[in-house]
């Protein structure tokens, strides 16, 4: 099982990388607007690395980033992401780790966790991070389908289906209709007369 098994990156890394280098200071002088464009160029191949899956040239790099000062840890997040694609799950906890100790808040961190727990079949740790994620944000819909597949794994089809409606109401409201329709499905097979599944698939819809 694979961190790809969840879906879901873990949202928003090229803005979070991007963001770095939008941020850095804007100088007059030209020696430190070449010095900007260089970093410009290096957080442009470090994304590019990290999206195309090169993960282990992406950590080099990152992890000299990192290291240069202790208040830059918009990479966290992915070093985190890119560690737990290797299998390296003692680094991938300790980034995203770092990244709660500078945002507590971080759901995308505490999502990170759950699912490398999920993936390591710690399922009491992984429901818990799932929780605390919906408890900082309640939309977080990707949080619910993980709690589903979590409970389904246990054939607890009661909670799995209750996360799973959860879910499809989120989607339905921003009119994410595919996945509304895909996820009424997944209820039906826990539960084949589930009407509130039903409904949001209409008749034209339903599965064989």
């Amino acid at each position: 099982m694979t961190i790809e098994f969840f879906q879901n990156r873990l949202l928003t890394l090229i803005i979070l990388i991007f963001f770095l280098a939008s941020c850095q200071n804007k100088k007059s002088q030209e020696s430190q607007h070449i010095v900007e464009t260089s970093h410009d160029k290096l957080m442009e191949r470090i994304t590019e690395l990290y999206n195309s899956g090169e993960y282990v040239e992406f950590i080099k790099l990152a992890e000299n980033e990192v290291n240069k000062s202790e208040n830059d840890f918009g990479f966290y997040l992915a070093l985190s992401d890119a560690y737990g694609n290797l299998g390296n799950w003692d680094k991938a906890f300790y980034y995203a780790e770092k990244l709660l100790d500078k945002e507590p808040s971080n759901y995308y961190a505490l999502f990170a966790i759950g699912n490398y727990n999920f993936i390591l079949e710690k399922l009491d740790s992984a429901e818990f991070y799932y929780n605390k994620v919906l408890t900082i944000n309640p939309g977080y819909a990707r949080a619910n389908l993980n709690l589903a597949q979590l409970y389904t794994k246990q054939d607890n089809k009661a909670k799995a289906v209750e996360q799973y409606l959860k879910a499809i109401e989120l989607f339905k409201k921003n009119d994410f209709m595919e996945e509304v329709i895909n996820y009424s499905n997944e209820v039906l097979k826990l539960d084949p007369e589930n009407t509130t599944a039903k409904e949001y698939l209409g008749r034209d819809k339903l599965r064989p």
